[in-house]
């Protein structure tokens, strides 16, 4: 059975000290920035604002970026991309069955990523002109 294209929306959270967040499921293998499936008849920017605020407790509000895509063999999806600044470094996490790292973009090469956030963190870097480490 084919699947059709998938569409998310997915948001880059800066701090104030130039590093972005990602999360993981204790159970999965790879982190990802924060996203939410999108919902047809919802906004896009509350979809992330609720979906962020379930996943993490912080409170942002997202700038547009711009689209990507990602296609695989068996799939192909479509990220609505957002960036949000947080002027802080410190968050008490609403859900302990995850996993939060913040990590400056250059190096998202250390960590294991999903691919589509990969692909999402390498665009961000070439925009800001960031040297990968």
């Amino acid at each position: 059975m084919e699947k059709g294209i998938e569409n998310f929306a997915g948001v880059i959270i800066e701090n104030k000290e130039g590093e972005v967040l990602l999360v993981k499921k204790h159970q999965h293998y790879a982190y990802a920035i924060p996203w939410c499936r999108i919902i047809p008849g919802k906004n896009l920017q509350e979809c992330i604002i609720e979906r962020v605020r379930d996943l993490t407790g912080i409170s942002i509000h997202p700038v547009f970026l711009g689209p990507s895509e990602h296609i695989e063999e068996n799939s192909h999806f479509i990220s609505f991309d957002h960036v949000a600044s947080v002027d802080t470094t410190e968050h008490r996490y609403a859900r302990n069955d995850l996993d939060f790292l913040w990590i400056y973009p250059r190096d998202y090469h250390t960590v294991p990523l999903v691919p589509l956030t990969r692909g999402i963190l390498e665009r961000y870097c070439r925009r800001h002109s960031l040297e990968v480490d």
